[in-house]
């Protein structure tokens, strides 16, 4: 392996945080998000139906025939929210890299960059590309589908399922990140890329590479001589023995 997985997956991290971060500010925003007052009130109903089943008020399938229209209704009020999600996302992980040389904040913090797997220049098409996998962002645009074109009664079934292949593909995409020995993940392979080390940070651990062979080679310098005086000390005893003897 590269080496760069602990550092990916800290730069991601740091990266989805600022996203969220950046998404919750703005759904406050009330023309990006009309809906955010109906929304909290049709939570705070699907947490009273909630309640209900744990205090055992009512049974389990009655909450599910509740739940299901009511997050249902979530969905759709929602979707203002995904859509501004969607669009941070493509900014973040597509645009910014393409003008700060491959990397996002996380990435800089982190000295990690998003270079070609061929050494072609890149260009914004392989950044956005790159995003599209990353961020999963087709399933998010195919559960919009769902919620928007299927009626409470059928929804359902078919957003699981969307979500499962969702996550199947974040699986697969963490799998080959981990296995991979260059690291390269599904989004990689999409968009052409790969996410090495910046020059800075080579450099560096080059440093410390030659810093820890100086000092193997000054210890491996030590050892014969600690060896030579055992033997020293030692010849003396044994002509001492052999003159008892005589």
């Amino acid at each position: 392996m590269t080496g760069t997985f602990f550092k990916r997956l800290l730069a991601f991290i740091l990266d989805i945080l600022i996203v969220s971060l950046v998404v919750t500010l703005l759904s406050y925003i009330p023309f990006l998000n009309p809906n955010r007052d109906a929304y909290s009130e049709k939570y705070n109903e699907l947490v009273n139906v909630y309640e209900q089943v744990e205090k055992n008020e009512i049974s389990q399938e009655e909450y599910n025939e509740a739940a299901i229209p009511i997050s249902y209704e979530l969905y759709r009020l929602n979707i203002p929210t995904i859509l501004v999600d969607i669009v941070c996302s493509l900014l973040y992980f597509g645009v910014l890299p393409f003008f700060m040389d491959g990397q996002t904040i996380g990435k800089r913090l982190f000295q990690l960059r998003v270079v070609s797997a061929n050494d072609k220049p890149l260009n914004i098409v392989n950044y956005l590309l790159r995003a599209v996998v990353l961020r999963n962002i087709l399933i998010s645009l195919a559960l919009l589908a769902v919620i928007y074109f299927m009626d409470a009664s059928n929804y359902y079934n078919v957003y699981q399922n969307v979500n499962l292949v969702g996550y199947i593909i974040m699986y697969i995409n963490l799998f080959m990140i981990v296995m991979r020995q260059d690291n390269r993940g599904l989004h990689d392979f999409v968009a052409n890329t790969k996410v090495v080390f910046t020059q800075e940070e080579m450099e560096n651990r080059l440093e410390k590479i030659e810093e820890e062979q100086k000092v193997l080679e000054k210890e491996l310098e030590k050892k014969p001589a600690k060896t030579e005086k055992v033997v020293k000390t030692k010849t003396p005893k044994t002509k001492k023995n052999t003159k008892k003897k005589e």
